[in-house]
């Protein structure tokens, strides 16, 4: 009995799944469910008449709701409402994690007028991590200034070996004494949590962190309520004084804290009464100040609102794409767009032609999702004519980075393609793998000095109107 009930309970996952699997990935599939609806009749039978015994369907679950807490639990994906998906920095923060600083520009104004430039121009290519350049840029400014030596330090500590992490904490503190306030914060942070090998010294680094936070220094908040939430200070666990950290580090313009405060608000965390609109308003707001983390996170929030048909509108969803992959040269967003211009409801953002030119874009890169739905372009003859051996080869691409659908529409291409076909594809597949560039690191934060510092990966650089 009990192998009777193993059975039925995997016969009916596996009917769930390939439900979820047509229903994501086949409008013609989700099209019959609305004009048909006696298939849903079917599909409830077939669940009973798998040909085992009515003790396998335990008696009085039939109307609890399914725990839709994991979006993949088979027959959540239908019902499930949209969700935030968030970066480790925000939702799960520690000290050491908290890695992007973002620099107070306006303390650039003491420089000498011959070093603004400089430094300007660094701390670009400090956010793009050019790092090696960053240096090179600072070593003709003045080596006393504060200033140099700050943004030295950071581009030193990111490589992270034991030697340039070594002369980072030698600038920072120079910097510090000579009355740069970020300074002391990341030194607090890279004492307290260690970096490059060299010995932690927890109390100095607690202290750094504690002064900066009494003189009003915005990363220096975020570091300690990063503290509190991870226990690590004094391992005791207190969310409501980060909040109230990360509340008043966002009042300063800290945007890494902004969006940490919209997690707190969309999960309650720190007393917080869960608010969406909260959640968004602050999301919103690092978002536009230019912080890559929040566009991204908030794109696929509105896009997953327009599928679960929450929502009708996917203007706010495509401005957010285009700014993440556009300015912050996200290939994940670039991908993405290209999905969502592919499977829109209606016009303007069904667009086949244009999500094929978006995923041509991100194609020179190791990135499955892009050659997954790249492959499915050319097998639909979707925005461009049907190819099969590009197809195959794009397919066969998207599973050797891991993509494990493409094996399904692999073998469905095996059923009729001729051999001279698919040995061509193979050659065409490895030609493509053989050419893949590493995908890039997004810029997490885009400044005027991000925009000048280098060009734009993509050919195509000019954004399209989300609406008409």
């Amino acid at each position: 009995m009990e192998l009777e009930q193993t059975n039925s309970m995997t016969a009916i996952g596996r009917m769930a799944a390939l439900h979820i699997a047509f229903w994501q990935y086949d409008p013609l599939y989700r099209r019959a469910w609305l004009v048909w609806p006696q298939a849903v009749a079917i599909l409830l039978a077939s669940w009973f008449l798998v040909g085992l015994p009515q003790a396998a369907v335990p008696l009085g679950n039939w109307a609890k709701p399914a725990d839709c807490s994991n979006a993949s639990t088979p027959g959540c994906a239908a019902t499930r409402r949209a969700v935030f998906f968030w970066d480790d920095e925000v939702s799960k923060p520690a000290i050491a994690n908290q890695i992007t600083v973002i620099v107070d520009r306006s303390s650039f104004r003491s420089s000498a007028a011959d070093d603004q430039p400089k430094l300007a121009t660094a701390l670009g290519a400090y956010y793009r991590y050019d790092w090696a350049k960053a240096i090179d840029i600072l070593k003709t400014a003045t080596a006393s200034d504060p200033n140099v030596q700050f943004v030295t330090a950071l581009a030193l500590l990111v490589p992270n070996s034991t030697d340039q992490v070594r002369n980072a904490e030698a600038l920072l503190r120079e910097a510090s004494a000579g009355g740069h306030r970020q300074a002391g914060s990341v030194l607090g942070r890279i004492l307290f949590a260690g970096a490059g090998g060299l010995p932690k010294d927890e109390t100095a680094g607690r202290k750094l962190i504690d002064d900066a936070v009494a003189a009003g220094e915005p990363y220096a908040m975020r570091l300690a309520a990063a503290g509190y939430v991870s226990g690590e200070l004094g391992g005791t666990y207190d969310t409501v004084k980060a909040v109230d950290l990360l509340r008043r580090a966002a009042d300063r313009g800290e945007l890494i804290a902004m969006a940490q405060l919209a997690y707190c608000t969309d999960t309650g965390r720190g007393g917080l009464a869960r608010d969406a609109a909260k959640t968004i308003d602050n999301l919103r707001r690092a978002a536009d100040a230019g912080f890559e983390g929040a566009q991204i996170t908030l794109a696929r929030w509105l896009r997953d609102r327009y599928l679960y048909r929450e929502s009708e509108d996917l203007a706010e969803a495509i401005k957010w794409y285009e700014r993440s992959y556009h300015q912050g040269h996200s290939v994940f967003a670039l991908a993405e767009l290209g999905y969502v211009y592919r499977y829109a409801r209606e016009e303007p953002w069904f667009d086949t032609k244009r999500s094929f030119e978006l995923l041509q874009l991100c194609a020179p890169y190791r990135n499955a999702y892009c050659h997954y739905w790249l492959a499915r372009a050319y097998h639909d003859g979707a925005g461009t004519p049907r190819d099969y051996t590009k197809a195959y080869a794009y397919y066969t691409t998207a599973k050797e980075l891991g993509r494990q659908d493409a094996v399904i529409n692999l073998q469905k291409l095996d059923e009729f393609l001729q051999p001279s076909i698919k040995t061509s594809a193979a050659e065409l597949a490895k030609s493509i793998s053989a050419s893949l560039k590493p995908v890039p690191r997004p810029i997490r934060l885009q400044t005027a000095e991000t925009e000048t510092a280098g060009p734009s990966p993509w050919p195509d650089s000019s954004p399209r109107p989300a609406s008409p």
